[in-house]
């Protein structure tokens, strides 16, 4: 399935375009502009968080449409590795690694898509309350 904009919204606020959206698997695209700066002038940490809650977020409940009745992080996990600056694109994947009946690990990371150098790794679990 193909889906241009977050459906939670948090994404269109950010102003990331969903590129791939299949069962257990995400794929969120990003471009850096000003708004999504630290004080630092690299990318805040909080946009870095936020790209890999919702692609993780996602890849979780593109395998559990019509399944779940509701979807919520119990914790993730990030590693901040390099940091992005102005004008990059980011593009965030994420994937399940695991599904249990209640209980959903997803691994995913962002990376530059100018230099393909990887920004940030993560690793969470998903609860599932299902119907």
């Amino acid at each position: 399935m193909v889906m241009k904009r977050d459906p939670s919204g948090y994404g269109n606020l950010l102003g990331a375009d969903f590129i791939e959206y299949s069962a257990g698997k995400c794929v969120v695209e990003l471009i850096i502009v000003k708004e999504h700066l630290n004080i630092g002038g690299t990318v805040h940490g909080g946009v870095i968080n936020g790209l890999l809650d919702i692609a993780l977020s996602a890849a979780v409940t593109s395998a559990m449409l019509d399944k779940a009745e509701k979807v919520v992080t119990l914790q993730m996990n990030v590693n901040f590795l390099r940091a992005g600056k102005l004008g990059d694109k980011l593009i965030t994947t994420a994937e399940i690694v695991k599904m249990g009946s209640t209980i959903i690990y997803v691994e995913g990371e962002i990376k530059s898509a100018e230099d393909n150098k990887l920004i940030a790794k993560a690793s969470g679990d998903w609860f599932v309350k299902n119907k």
